[in-house]
């Protein structure tokens, strides 16, 4: 139990992640569902693997983009629903990439990468498979096959920093012998997290007790189920970028920095990682939109990263007035995420931050000392009434020039 508890909190201190979704549908450019939702034919739709060839992806650019950005650790697909394996199988299937045009074991690549570079490789696998025919005649043998391909991974890779699986729930009443698929996983990662993505309909929800996270796809909750028959569990929110998880190069319905920012600071807000997701292009690289996305971002979370990482939810300070302004805490500081700030114009330019912008929080008792903002260190004006519990700060507006969407305050203590 000790255990389980470190690596659960050693996750959570990882705070942000990257989400990587590549495959064969990549080459496609129309998301990582098209075989089934475009009803495409199967032999046909599987010669895809005669034209992967990765010839633009470079592990170590892609970890340094995402390390930029401020992920933490990241999760690469190594099997979509598609079937197609990402590494070397060594005989299990000749589904993969050795047998593309590729010839690489990409998966190596790119915990490689991860560990060059101090992120931690997490790897999704997907359980529901149309490639497999085991899958539908003979499920027995499809979760052998299922475990060899995951132990594969377990035994040649180094340390992984999580597993993150995806279809249960396509057979919702199947014997999945999940506890013999984490057993294994725990003979060899013992330090390794373990998600088993619920669905869009049952987020929030446990499976196993090996289970360490659960996860809220497409989605950053009011609260987060952190208890499971007496085991506490992380939570994990995933949102993608546009409408889809992989490369679409027609969907343009981009998130705006100010919606992606505001969902990483309500994730943390309430005690769950976040994923960002992203989609690589048929040959390998990061779609240019998602790019200039992950370095807006990543300018945010280099401003306020002592808030992000090792804090934790101060459940007891309670936002009066504007409810999206969150308080988090480490060892040391509270810091408060305030929403909805204008920029300070002038008499010419009238920006709507003038005047007194007054924010108010209630559980708050201890003596504060000091009120800074993290992007600037100014001083925050504020009153107290430690009796009452009760924080007033004047949050103002942003300097003319300066919009950081979510602004960040470090509260101090005596």
């Amino acid at each position: 139990m000790i255990e389980a508890l470190l690596r659960i909190k050693n996750y959570e201190d990882l705070g942000i992640g990257l989400f990587i979704h590549w495959g064969l549908y990549s080459q496609l450019e129309v998301g990582e569902w098209t075989e089934y939702i475009h009803q495409r034919d199967q032999k046909k739709y599987e010669q895809l693997i005669n034209t992967f060839s990765a010839q633009n992806f470079d592990a170590d650019q892609i970890v340094s983009a995402a390390k930029k950005m401020g992920a933490k650790y990241i999760v690469l697909t190594t099997k979509h629903h598609e079937g197609f394996f990402l590494y070397d199988t060594q005989g299990l299937s000749s589904f993969d990439a050795l047998h593309s045009p590729a010839k690489r074991d990409l998966v190596r690549e790119f915990i490689n990468a991860c560990n060059k570079q101090g992120i931690k490789p997490f790897l999704y696998m997907a359980t529901y498979d149309w490639h497999c025919d085991l899958y539908q005649n003979d499920f027995d043998k499809y979760l052998d096959y299922l475990l060899e391909s995951v132990k594969l991974l377990c035994k040649n890779y180094g340390p992984i920093g999580g597993f993150w699986f995806d279809g249960d729930w396509n057979k919702k009443t199947a014997n999945w012998k999940l506890d013999r698929l984490y057993g294994m996983i725990r003979q060899y990662q013992p330090d390794a997290i373990i998600v088993n993505n619920t669905g869009l309909k049952n987020r929030g929800k446990i499976s196993n007790p090996e289970i360490d996270t659960v996860t809220y796809e497409r989605k950053t909750p009011d609260q987060v189920n952190h208890g499971f028959d007496g085991k506490y569990v992380a939570g994990e929110a995933s949102i993608t970028m546009n409408q889809h998880w992989g490369f679409a190069k027609n969907d343009i319905n981009f998130k705006s920095t100010k919606e992606i920012i505001e969902n990483i600071a309500h994730a943390r807000g309430i005690g769950a990682n976040i994923l960002l997701n992203i989609g690589l292009t048929g040959s390998g690289k990061i779609p240019l939109m998602n790019q200039a996305i992950m370095e807006q971002i990543g300018k945010w979370i280099k401003m306020a990263q002592e808030s992000l990482y090792d804090t934790r939810p101060q459940a007891l300070w309670q936002a009066n007035g504007n409810s999206k302004d969150i308080a988090v805490a480490n060892k040391e500081n509270v810091y408060l995420f305030i929403h909805d700030l204008k920029i300070v114009g002038n008499e010419n330019v009238v920006l709507g931050g003038e005047g007194v912008n007054l924010r108010s929080f209630s559980g708050v008792f201890k003596k504060i000392t000091q009120i800074n903002w993290l992007d600037n260190e100014e001083a925050v004006s504020f009153v107290q009434d430690t009796d009452k519990g009760i924080l007033t700060l004047d949050a103002g507006g942003y300097t003319y020039g300066t919009d950081w969407c979510v602004r960040v305050a470090r509260i101090s203590f005596a």
